[in-house]
């Protein structure tokens, strides 16, 4: 029977070593765990470990004086060790990282698939290198132990579900695994390989390769770089990549090598969670949030260069019987429609936002005058003078619109949208389609 494989994890919380120990465990491994760093030096002195998985962020020792203790163990040297943290992942620390032993970074929240892939590697890996040892002192670093020594290192980058390339300085591939060949959507290594500069002309983003050199050439690696990548079919793809410089002798080549992910999923889903923080799913324009951050830029801009600005709180008025009568799917209608009438009277420098409900605020942002901003008010009155056709049925919309004004009315962002709205208010009792200015300016 193979001789398990033994894994350290160290951790100050007891849900992360039972959470990781759940997801790692095997019949071919045996897990131990720790946690704290004095803990966790004694148990590895004690056994000869494949792999630790160590926090980086704990009490009393933290994670490089713990990986550092460890590799100043003889049976420590050469361990690999996975870091994980929570924190945002900076050039420094990475560095200080791979200054004492760390193969590589996982963050938090931990991705099961990623963690149980990178384990996996690395203890065939080490089971290799086992093995390896033990053949190379069996038949004493014969030639015939090397080249079957290769032969398995081919076979663990043949199968890497990671993309694993090397490339010259100038961006061309000179060997690539299957992973990275399927992720570029080339259908051979060969016809990779035979593309010049390829891996600095997929980069889309202007003076991308020039970033990521100055990276490299600065650091000597770049750490879960991300960028944006064209693939042969033309399809954009995001991509992560960690690579090393590697660095002969004076006037040798060098090589860039590393490991590439496609992070597209991932990063769709980041910026789907981040338009919806932002935007209102009903009209597709900004929501309150996004209304009130705008605006407060728009003020720090205003006070910097004496601008003036206007908000304009627009209600649609006796809307709430359409809702009544016709029920809210017709209502939805009718308020997308609105959106999207009152979106074409703005300019493309102002903000059109759904405050909430039936209520609707513009800012426009460096005004020359108060004129400027009534003008504007009866562009989106008139927006509405049409009927809106929902499923056959006409219905006449109207609105009232306030308007208070940078900085006669207020220098902040809730004085001037509270007082646009007592405008409104003021705006309502002359009747419907009508506007009014806080300072008393009116239609």
């Amino acid at each position: 029977m193979a001789d398990m494989l033994k894994i350290l994890i160290v951790d100050d919380l007891q849900v992360n070593l039972v959470l990781m120990e759940h997801l790692l465990k095997g019949a071919d491994r045996e897990i131990y765990t720790a946690d704290n760093g004095a803990e966790a030096v004694e148990i590895f002195s004690k056994h000869d470990f494949s792999l630790v998985i160590l926090d980086i962020q704990m009490p009393d020792m933290d994670g490089y004086q713990i990986a550092k203790a460890i590799k100043e163990l003889d049976q420590g040297r050469d361990i690999p060790i996975i870091f994980i943290t929570a924190i945002f992942q900076d050039q420094e620390y990475v560095k200080k990282g791979y200054a004492v032993g760390a193969v590589d970074y996982l963050f938090r929240p931990i991705d099961a698939h990623l963690l149980r892939s990178k384990v996996d590697v690395f203890l065939e890996l080490y089971s290799q290198r086992l093995q390896l040892e033990h053949e190379i002192a069996e038949r004493k670093k014969t030639e015939e132990a090397l080249k079957l020594a290769e032969s398995r290192y081919r076979n663990i980058f043949e199968r890497a579900v990671e993309g694993i390339f090397r490339a010259k300085m100038d961006g061309t591939i000179v060997e690539a695994n299957p992973a990275c060949v399927d992720i570029l959507g080339y259908a051979s290594a060969e016809e990779l390989s035979s593309i010049p500069r390829l891996a600095a002309e997929m980069m889309i983003q202007p003076n991308e390769r020039e970033r990521y050199l100055s990276g490299m050439e600065a650091e000597g690696f770049v750490s879960h770089y991300e960028y944006q990548a064209r693939r042969k079919s033309g399809d954009v793809v995001w991509l992560s990549e960690s690579s090393r410089l590697i660095r002969g002798e004076e006037g040798e080549e060098r090589f860039i090598e590393g490991v590439l992910l496609d992070v597209t999923e991932r990063k769709k889903s980041e910026q789907d969670l981040q338009y919806k923080a932002n935007y209102d799913g009903l009209t597709d324009i900004p929501n309150r949030h996004l209304f009130f951050d705008r605006l407060d830029n728009c003020l720090a801009s205003a006070r910097r260069y004496g601008d003036s600005l206007a908000v304009l709180f627009l209600d649609l008025d006796e809307f709430k019987a359409v809702n009544d009568t016709y029920g809210h799917q017709a209502g939805d209608k009718v308020l997308a429609e609105v959106a999207r009438r009152l979106k074409k009277r703005v300019r493309s420098s102002d903000t059109l936002a759904r405050i909430g409900g039936d209520e609707f605020g513009i800012l426009l942002p460096k005004i020359d005058a108060p004129g400027s901003a009534a003008g504007v008010a009866e562009d989106l009155l008139k927006a509405l003078d049409d009927p809106i056709v929902v499923a056959g049925k006409e219905f006449r919309i109207q609105a009232t619109i306030g308007l208070s004004l940078f900085p006669e009315d207020s220098e902040d962002s809730v004085g001037l949208v509270s007082r646009a709205d007592t405008a409104m208010y003021s705006a309502k009792k002359k009747g419907v389609g009508k506007y009014a200015f806080y300072s008393g300016i009116h239609r």
